[in-house]
């Protein structure tokens, strides 16, 4: 689907618009915010013919795309076919009937990682890696009656939520206690108290940080949203690169010998405790570890055939071949 002309710049407005004033000190990480519409000049950049054009070209498996109802995973079987293409290999694809079917009866469609297979998507996501410094992923979700796909939960990420087509009913309530370990897996039980209720009409976004209980239900359908994912960066990815630097240093590298001398496992645990308090009391610690998370992300690229000279480094991204 072509895109208009004046998008790229569109999406940088976009985005500085979101990110702007205060949302880096007061709100990223922090809180929830409603931003009524803000999303309503990129909203072409995704619509149904896009949902259309990838289910009908893409062979596409759980988990990147499932249907979902009151939090329940609907059996791939239910929608997928499987059938035999040219020289008996085997296609795995869409069952038009039954997809309709599906979405007929409530479940919610969600595809994890659009911004791989959608350029304009991609555009958007890289835009955002730009200004926040950090991986960034778009998930999709296309639903057509008043249920909810997941239920009331919540996200180890931050989140962005753009709604492109229909209404969507948010219930946020508050933090939950676990939102800080690096899995979801112990999701507790909902708060009572609905801190937001906010319906979200084509064009507005809304933001949430990772921990907030929320419950997502389509108000007017058919709807279709993208959420923007954002990976937290904790003590634990610095403990683990840290740890990675030290490992050939001479103290970390000692045995923990088990026999003899019973003072043996002590000394080599002193050595490891000033090592690490000496590298941890680095000043410029934290700078050095941004600077290689900076340097290792992802990145889009693009490969200019049919020309097939040098290249040279994306803007903002990694030398090629990295």
């Amino acid at each position: 689907m072509e895109h208009p002309r004046g998008l790229s710049k569109a999406i940088d407005d976009f985005v500085s618009t979101l990110t702007g004033g205060d949302f880096l000190s007061e709100v990223y990480h922090h809180d929830h915010r409603v931003l009524p519409g803000a999303a309503e000049k990129i909203r072409s950049i995704f619509g149904w013919d896009d949902l259309n054009e990838i289910l009908e070209t893409h062979q596409l498996r759980s988990p990147q795309m499932r249907l979902s109802r009151d939090g329940k995973q609907l059996p791939e079987t239910s929608y997928l076919e499987v059938g035999a293409a040219r020289r008996g290999r085997r296609r795995i694809r869409v069952d038009p009937a039954r997809l309709r079917a599906a979405l007929c009866a409530g479940h919610t469609l969600a595809m994890r990682y659009v911004d791989e297979i959608h350029p304009g998507l991609s555009k958007l996501s890289e835009a955002f890696e730009r200004v926040l410094l950090s991986d960034f992923e778009f998930n999709l979700y296309a639903s057509w009656a008043p249920t909810g796909g997941f239920n009331a939960h919540w996200d180890n990420h931050d989140v962005f939520a753009i709604q492109l087509q229909g209404r969507k009913r948010w219930r946020v309530y508050g933090r939950n206690e676990f939102s800080m370990r690096p899995r979801d897996s112990a999701m507790g039980t909902p708060p009572t108290e609905v801190v937001d209720d906010v319906v979200l009409s084509p064009g507005d976004v809304l933001f949430l940080p990772r921990g907030y209980w929320h419950d997502p239900v389509t108000e007017e359908g058919p709807s279709l949203h993208i959420t923007g994912s954002i990976p937290c960066t904790t003590g634990l990815d610095l403990a683990r690169w840290l740890l990675e630097q030290l490992r050939e240093d001479e103290a970390m590298c000692a045995e923990l010998l088990r026999f003899g001398d019973p003072q043996g496992p002590q000394e080599v645990l002193r050595k490891v405790r000033e090592r690490l308090n000496g590298a941890f009391a680095e000043e410029d610690l934290l700078k050095r570890f941004f600077a290689v998370r900076d340097g290792a992300q992802f990145g889009r690229f693009a490969i200019g055939l049919p020309d097939i000279g040098p290249t040279s480094p994306a803007p903002g991204g990694p030398p090629p071949g990295l």
